[in-house]
């Protein structure tokens, strides 16, 4: 017990100003990495009554904040997923940004970007993201779903170079989390809880910064408003490693109280290992390209610069919600007097089994 309540003490106490502070523990906060756009219907979110004004983006690039007036604003519904809100779109409103699209702040030719998001119904031609407007030249945008089907563009659309498509897709009216990845060597990849739906070779370029804006909910000119519900929106400006965006998926899943089809690493948050959905963050290593070995995410607890971590391995940890109060005086070694309500839970896994 000594020893495990030192080992958190250390942790805690190495919160430096130099952490990677993004989803997961995946990217800076403060504009510096390709981390780019992180909206949350949690944090940073101005309503007035359950409308939607604005929301911040928690990336750190206050030109990409999010935004919207009168009937275009959607609703904020309190304790929806998981006992997180979500924001949802009617078909007839949006958050956007302004005019401030640039090649710095925002996608070329490579990304990833992921989002957790159910449809009202599988048979609208919408939009939940896009560059706005919604044009034929180049484009960033998915459609969850486009008449049934799923559809992610980056570039110029919309032949297999810039375009994901998977057909007929079931169950999107339940909540799902999307992972994409665009790269002009490595090509496209599209997973959905984790599991990978499709590759496709190729990567066309975005260049319509200047004329475009970011929207979530779409409404605009080219594509139908969004019916439906979003809970969060990530988008890196480069393709994170594989590492990264399995240590980001596990966040998202454990989170939303979501499963994961592959990969499912962080094991402490489901009812039977009591729920341990919050601040989930986590490093690993699949090989020496794909490796992730600094980590804090939202919470307090950082770890870095791990010894001996070898090729598929994780390690990811998640705390219970408690708060952060030194008010616990059971369960504790006789020399202490109190310890903290909040209790965290750790996975540790060897993904090649």
């Amino acid at each position: 017990m000594t020893k495990s309540v030192s080992l958190f003490l250390c942790l805690i106490s190495s919160s430096l100003l130099f952490s990677q502070l993004g989803p997961g523990g995946v990217g800076a906060t403060d504009g510096t990495s390709s981390l780019k756009i992180w909206y949350l219907s949690s944090t940073g979110v101005n309503t007035t009554g359950s409308l939607i004004n604005s929301i911040q983006n928690r990336a750190g690039i206050t030109a990409l904040n999010i935004s919207e007036t009168g009937t275009q604003r959607p609703t904020l519904v309190t304790n929806a997923v998981n006992g997180f809100p979500e924001i949802s779109f009617s078909g007839s409103n949006r958050l956007r940004t302004g005019l401030t699209l640039t090649t710095t702040n925002f996608v070329t030719n490579q990304a990833s970007s992921f989002i957790v998001v159910r449809a009202d119904n599988n048979t609208q031609t919408s939009s939940v993201y896009t560059t706005d407007p919604l044009v034929g030249s180049t484009r960033f945008s998915n459609h969850i779903p486009w008449n049934r089907n799923v559809y992610y563009d980056i570039g110029t659309c919309c032949g297999t170079t810039a375009r994901i498509q998977v057909n007929s897709v079931a169950g999107l009216n339940n909540y799902s989390f999307w992972s994409y990845d665009a790269h002009p060597s490595s090509g496209k990849q599209l997973y959905r809880n984790g599991s990978l739906l499709q590759n496709r070779a190729g990567s066309s370029s975005y260049t319509s910064h200047a004329s475009h804006r970011f929207n979530i909910g779409a409404n605009t000119s080219g594509t139908s408003g969004f019916v439906g519900d979003v809970t969060e929106v990530i988008i890196f400006n480069a393709k994170i490693n594989s590492a990264q965006r399995i240590i980001v998926e596990n966040y998202l899943a454990a989170k939303y109280g979501l499963s994961s089809t592959d990969n499912d690493i962080y094991d402490e948050d489901n009812a039977a290992n009591g729920h341990f959905d919050f601040d989930v963050a986590g490093i690993g290593r699949i090989d020496a390209s794909n490796i992730h070995n600094d980590a804090q995410g939202t919470g307090v607890v950082r770890m870095l610069n791990p010894g001996g971590l070898n090729d598929d391995e994780f390690l990811l940890w998640g705390h219970d919600g408690s708060d952060l109060t030194t008010t616990t005086t059971t369960d504790i070694p006789s020399q202490v007097a109190s310890r903290l309500e909040r209790i965290w839970r750790v996975s540790e896994a060897d993904t090649s089994g």
